[in-house]
């Protein structure tokens, strides 16, 4: 699993940051694929297609009666959760079974397609880091299947996927020089695609690039798509790289700018015009499951928005916020469309508030923070201390008094501690003022008072250890001072990040990064009939693998994957399948 907490892994995200939003903002990769692709292209999986050294081809081919796509996002954050997930998600056959309910067992296939919601690596993109945290897990789980039909893929870029500039991605899914990835076959040229699939049913994939937004020459694609393919009626599933749904009902009390005006805009402006409508949204960017179902009145089958980013990566709370009815926002003065109600979460609110309780562990999970707070401990003391000549305190009292004398006599040791303060406002939750303020400062007053209270110790025990005041004392003031930031800031670090999760629902992104859980993974395994009836079934794999073996020659003709799993709960149904029928 990715050390999120890491120093040096904080450092370097935060510049792929910095770099990705100027690159974002100044260069749009997408508008650049529009102006590059010459051909209008989607793809039509109404048909099987016969595999070519440039590609798969459909021409000629029969119709299908039926397909199965498998969806699965937010991969590549460690070896356990993607290659668990890719496991079972390659396997040839799937028999899938839901414990709250009757006693059937679903069998189901691998996917004719698999899809790639977003985030496909993690912490950042390159070359060798789609290679070794993404392709080498999928190689090994589709392993030697030979299904004389090779499966395709298709991904949409997610927030990390753009730091780099979608440089990797691009190459990796939509190049002409590479049109395979593991054992299946890439065919999109853009970022987002539309595929034609049985049952009068598409697929749409959108790429919201950094800004959650849907660019104009991609949205005249989509326009292309329905005017010149799509038919009346027809029904569309619309994939995108957040649930702008959750973010839209999450932040607007705060007048954040979240709201899915451009997929209300797509559905009235442009599939409207043909009376196609999205029927499912699926998103991912929140590792974890949640299914949102409209509320309609009548006996219609209603419109599903599924959060499902439990691909490989950290998992993420599903406690923080109250969604257990949403609206749809839009528009400049924010109108108010359909409303949505939760019918399922994974994990279920109670086993995710209990999971927080990892964020006491901080300091064994994520070691090397401390080295952060060590830093900023050490300066601090040594900066109050060196402006009054390094006294040593007798007392408390005499700890308090030098304390002050040193901001007096050094205005740099004030403006030291308004910065320290600075950044702990800063990094606190983002959105709400009141909380930015009173948490952050009671956070950076724990550290300051902790500050104080282990250079009053160190300088103490210096004092009585080394009573000559030599280089010796000094040292081992600064090595106690290290040690004790080290071990002291990453537990209050940790605990301010339980306080907040745990009773406030805030710092949902770092508090489960830090708590690093790989397990209840998920991903959704969709079925399209031949009377155009679409089944949902959502997967969850509880307790990822640990163990691992290598494949047994007598397992060659029954197991695909090379690596097989010693442990681990397996796949299991996360609700009943979703029958829809439009």
């Amino acid at each position: 699993m990715v050390k999120w907490f890491d120093p040096a892994q904080l450092i370097s995200t935060g510049i792929k940051v910095v770099m990705s939003t100027f690159v974002g903002e100044q260069s749009d990769r997408r508008i650049i694929q529009a102006l590059s692709t010459i051909k209008e292209d989607y793809f039509d999986l109404t048909r099987h297609h016969r595999d070519t050294e440039s590609g798969p081809v459909s021409e000629g081919m029969p119709q299908r009666e039926d397909i199965w796509i498998d969806y699965i996002s937010d991969t590549g954050d460690g070896w356990n959760p993607t290659y668990g997930v890719a496991y079972y998600a390659c396997a040839d056959t799937l028999e899938l079974k839901y414990k709250g309910g009757a006693s059937k067992n679903y069998e189901t296939r691998r996917g004719n397609a698999l899809v790639f919601g977003g985030d496909e690596v993690y912490p950042t993109p390159s070359k060798d880091n789609y290679y070794r945290r993404l392709v080498v897990p999928y190689e090994n789980a589709f392993g030697n299947a030979d299904p004389g039909e090779h499966p395709l893929v298709f991904a949409i870029p997610g927030n990390h996927d753009w730091y780099d500039g979608l440089t990797a991605f691009t190459k990796l899914f939509c190049s002409d020089l590479n049109p395979r990835f593991a054992g299946w076959h890439s065919r999109q040229r853009r970022s987002y695609f539309a595929i034609k699939l049985p049952g009068n049913w598409w697929m749409l994939g959108s790429d919201g690039q950094l800004q959650s937004d849907i660019d104009t020459p991609q949205l005249e694609y989509f326009r292309m798509i329905c005017n010149e393919h799509m038919k009346v009626n027809d029904k569309v599933i619309m994939c995108i790289s957040q649930p702008n749904w959750i973010y839209a009902h999450k932040y607007k009390k705060f007048g954040a700018l979240y709201d899915e005006s451009d997929l209300v805009y797509l559905q009235n402006e442009i599939l409207d015009k043909k009376n196609v409508e999205i029927k499912v949204f699926l998103s991912g960017d929140y590792h974890h499951y949640r299914r949102h179902e409209e509320v309609r009145h009548d006996n219609s089958t209603p419109v599903q928005k599924i959060t499902a980013g439990g691909g490989g990566a950290f998992l993420h709370s599903t406690h923080d916020i109250d969604v257990s009815l949403i609206t749809e926002d839009f528009g400049f003065r924010k109108k108010s469309g359909r409303k949505f109600s939760l019918r399922k979460s994974y994990p279920d609110t109670d086993v995710s508030k209990r999971l927080t309780f990892r964020n006491l562990l901080f300091p064994l999970i994520n070691p090397g923070f401390g080295i952060l707070t060590a830093v900023i401990y050490l300066f601090t003391a040594w900066l109050v201390s060196s402006s009054i000549d390094f006294k040593i305190p007798e007392s408390f009292i005499d700890a308090y008094l030098f304390t002050a004398e040193a901001f007096f006599r050094n205005p740099l040791a004030g403006v030291w501690l308004l910065m320290l303060a600075g950044g702990f406002i800063f990094f606190t939750d983002t959105h709400s003022t009141v909380y930015k303020w009173v948490g952050g400062g009671f956070h950076v007053l724990a550290h300051i008072s902790a500050i104080f209270y282990i250079s009053w110790i160190a300088f103490y025990m210096g004092a009585v250890l080394f009573p000559e005041k030599g280089y010796l004392m000094f040292l081992f003031i600064m090595l106690t001072v290290f040690a004790g930031g080290w071990l002291a800031g990453s537990i209050i670090f940790g605990i301010y990040l339980f306080i907040s999760q745990y009773f406030f629902g805030r710092h949902n992104e770092e508090s489960f990064s830090a708590a690093r859980i790989q397990d209840f993974k998920n991903f959704l395994r969709l079925h399209i009939s031949k009377d155009g009836t679409l089944t949902i079934f959502p997967v969850k794999i509880e307790r990822v693998p640990r163990k691992w073996r290598g494949r047994k020659d007598s397992e060659m003709h029954g197991i695909n994957s090379t690596i097989v799993p010693v442990d681990g709960s397996g796949a299991e149904l996360i609700e009943e399948p979703l029958v829809l029928k439009y």
